[in-house]
């Protein structure tokens, strides 16, 4: 199962920390956001809704203070008494009549903005002012409730037509009693107003002054009917009906602003009030579609995004570098553990923290040195404890091989003389000339079988005449004896080493050839001797069947390779064996020079 690194780990860590910080930041960031942005629309929506409020109010506040001041002129009661004097017109079919009046305050009156004015007479005659025109009552809309006699002398009186039908125009009416001097009524003026003045206030096809491509404003009746022009819609006065949640919480009273779908099931940012006009129950409404409001969130919401994005790419570089920071030191350190585990003590880590990992750099690097010191004394006192018994062997070999040649050498050669002796006064010769010549021949091997194992045990060649000499010997003695084709390159004199340094070297080759003897098959042998300027290398290379190295080492009864691995380590010197099944092997050995004064010589 794959590890995952502390790399890894912290990255991990500091990526979902970073993700659920920037989640979070970015929510209540974009809420608040939104919360600010749909506040503001609120906020303009209502601003334009009462600014529209007070321009309608102060219009007919206007047109009431009109008729109030108009009724009281002289000129307009004189106009009603005249009607009262005319006789009434019975014909429908009659011509229109003219009634010219010349009055400087007529002429003003007719520029007044209303569509038109009318004064009515006591005999129901009514003067059309802009026209001059004289007709019967029937010219004026529902003319009985505009002359109610539930009308007080000073009151103004509303009333709105609806005339659904497209051809017919729809209008206001403001109505009052004409009183003369003498507290009589002579008639009524009225004031017509057109719903194009309501327009002029109400409608907006413009997409500044804050209503955009789909902000409108628009007056509902209580009848639900729209009572000026909608943006989408240029018939909807009285035909449009607008029965949504923000005109029926006008027409309580009440005022605000909500989220809604409006009467073209289009999901809209509402603000609503009930106009303050004497006997209109309307109500205004300032709407514009949410996608269009929502159009700054949206954008919001991508700045988010995108600074989220950048802000959590710049989180992770940083914590990735960071993290190589905290990291990279400890793999210094693991890394040189596991070289101090493969035996290389000679490993320090370069400090560059002031930090714990710092500390750590610096505890390792002393540990290191202890270890390396520690190491070398080990080392030191295991060359010293093999050289003690291999020393300890020789000297035991020489022992043998001295106690083999000097007695029982010598006591063997005693004991075949005093046998020829016994041969040469015996009397009956014939009888023992087959057995004696057998015993003699068997004196013979023993006496030779003892001086090899004494040669063998203690070369007197080595001791005499040094290594290059014994190694000959040595070599002569595999070639006379086995089938194996041996040669041997020696460029070490003897004066190059002590005489000990010299005895490791020869039972090194004579452990090799050995080995080489029981189990290679060989049919060549090469021992090459190589000096250089420091070190002797010794080569041992066969062609034969080889071995497997890892099985081999991992026995612990492979006595031969462990005698050689021994004496080379006394050396202070370096082994190292390439061999393959079917390849055969080949023995590196580098043994330093200790005198090196006599390399230079």
């Amino acid at each position: 199962m794959r590890k995952t690194t502390l790399t890894e780990k912290l990255v991990i860590a500091s990526f979902t920390i970073s993700i659920v910080i920037i989640l979070l930041v970015s929510y209540f960031t974009f809420y608040r956001a939104k919360s600010a942005i749909l506040d503001r629309t609120f906020q303009q929506l209502t601003s334009i809704r009462v600014v529209k409020a007070n321009l309608l109010e102060r219009f007919f506040e206007n047109a009431v203070d009109e008729i109030k001041l108009v009724k009281q002129s002289k000129d307009v009661l004189s106009i009603s008494s005249e009607l009262n004097s005319i006789k009434v017109l019975e014909n429908p079919l009659q011509k229109k009549q003219k009634l010219i009046i010349s009055s400087l305050f007529v002429d003003q009156l007719k520029k007044k903005p209303f569509n038109n004015i009318y004064i009515v007479g006591n005999n129901n005659l009514v003067y059309e002012l802009k026209s001059a025109d004289l007709n019967k009552h029937n010219v004026l809309p529902s003319y009985e409730k505009l002359t109610s006699g539930s009308i007080l002398n000073d009151d103004v009186f509303f009333f709105q037509t609806e005339n659904i039908n497209e051809d017919s125009d729809n209008f206001i009416y403001l109505s009052s009693p004409l009183i003369n001097e003498k507290g009589e009524k002579t008639g009524f003026i009225v004031f017509e107003i057109s719903y194009d003045a309501i327009d002029l206030i109400m409608l907006e096809k413009s997409d500044i002054n804050g209503f955009g491509i789909s902000g409108e404003s628009y007056l509902v009746g209580n009848d639900f009917l729209m009572r000026s022009t909608s943006r989408f819609s240029p018939n909807s006065i009285f035909s449009t009906k607008v029965e949504t949640e923000s005109v029926k919480n006008a027409m309580k009273g009440e005022s605000g602003t909500t989220v809604l779908n409006d009467y073209r099931g289009v999901k809209v940012l509402s603000s609503y009030a009930k106009v303050n006009i004497p006997q209109l129950n309307w109500v205004i409404i300032i709407e514009i579609d949410y996608n269009e409001a929502t159009i700054p969130i949206v954008n919001a919401r991508n700045q988010i995004l995108f600074f989220s994005i950048f802000i959590f790419l710049i989180v992770l570089l940083v914590t990735f570098l960071f993290s190589r920071r905290i990291t990279y030191p400890i793999q210094k350190l693991n890394s040189a553990a596991n070289e101090i585990i493969e035996g290389n003590y000679n490993v320090e880590i370069k400090n560059s923290s002031n930090d714990e990992i710092g500390d750590l750099t610096d505890t390792f690097n002393k540990m290191s040195k202890q270890l390396k010191e520690s190491s070398l004394e080990l080392q030191a006192e295991k060359r010293r404890t093999l050289g003690a018994i291999i020393d300890g062997q020789e000297n035991e070999r020489h022992r043998l091989s001295r106690e083999l040649h000097d007695s029982l050498g010598q006591l063997l050669i005693g004991l075949k003389m005093k046998y020829e002796s016994c041969l040469n006064t015996y009397d009956n010769k014939k009888m023992l000339d087959s057995n004696g010549i057998e015993m003699g021949l068997l004196f013979d091997k023993t006496i030779e079988e003892t001086r090899r194992i004494s040669h063998n045990l203690a070369p007197v060649a080595l001791s005499e005449f040094g290594l290059r000499t014994a190694l000959r010997n040595m070599i002569n003695d595999v070639s006379e004896t086995t089938s194996i084709i041996v040669e041997l390159t020696n460029e070490v004199e003897n004066i190059l080493l002590p005489e000990k340094e010299q005895i490791y070297i020869f039972r090194i080759i004579q452990e090799a050839i050995t080995n080489v003897l029981k189990h290679s098959k060989a049919n060549k042998l090469n021992i090459n001797l190589i000096k250089s300027e420091t070190n002797i290398i010794v080569e041992v290379i066969d062609d034969g069947v080889g071995f497997d190295l890892k099985k081999v080492e991992k026995q612990r009864h492979t006595n031969g390779l462990n005698n050689i691995n021994n004496r080379v380590t006394i050396l202070k010197g370096r082994l190292s064996i390439k061999t393959a099944k079917l390849k055969g092997t080949e023995l590196h050995i580098s043994i330093p020079i200790k005198n090196k004064e006599n390399v230079a010589n």
